[in-house]
């Protein structure tokens, strides 16, 4: 390698250290439950589990919290979030197109959807962490928190408030007014074929 070949190396490897931080996804708001925030990502969620009659996201965050990142696939979202004062990935979002919750605990569910069914996983399986589970037609989220109510009350206590949810079909009209596109599953026309 020649010392010119080096130096472009160098210099390229510095460029990369100082971009990449400003790319990070926690610089700018994601999945947020936000009406007037127009976001592709929950275009891409709802047509991940196209059964899912709703679609997670989060309100908006307080100080302490940040967006940590995705993972969207066919039948499987999962985000999560990050905290400074309980730790990274404290909080993981999970949609698939259903849950188990035999043996779960009903829960009232906190949400202003009537929809939807909250559960929560006992104590005795995960005695560090507290997993729910929120069941709706077509689809469930698991909402994982990587500690309990006893460890952080009021840390605990925003969390059960960061989450909130869409109706799938909000998502197939605005797709269908931005594109003319017709986005299959609940909350849309019949498809053809």
């Amino acid at each position: 390698m020649s010392c010119r070949q080096w130096q472009a190396g160098v210099a390229l490897a510095a460029a990369a250290i100082l971009i990449l931080p400003a790319c990070r996804a926690s610089s700018y708001p994601q999945v947020s439950c936000e009406e007037d925030s127009r976001q592709n990502i929950l275009h891409l969620v709802a047509q991940a589990v196209p059964s899912a009659t709703s679609i997670p996201c989060f309100e908006k965050l307080p100080t302490g919290w940040s967006y940590g990142g995705s993972e969207i696939r066919s039948g499987f979202v999962h985000y999560w979030l990050d905290s400074d004062r309980v730790g990274m990935e404290a909080v993981h979002v999970t949609m698939t197109g259903a849950c188990n919750v035999a043996g779960d605990t009903p829960l009232p569910s906190d949400t202003d959807d009537t929809g939807l069914r909250l559960y929560e996983e006992p104590t005795a399986q995960h005695p560090e962490v507290t997993v729910r589970h929120y069941v709706f037609t077509g689809g469930g989220v698991t909402v994982r928190f990587s500690f309990i109510r006893q460890m952080a009350p009021s840390i605990f206590a925003q969390a059960e408030d960061l989450l909130g949810f869409h109706p799938r079909s909000m998502h197939v009209n605005d797709i269908r007014r931005e594109t003319g596109l017709t986005l299959c599953g609940a909350g849309a026309p019949p498809c053809p074929g």
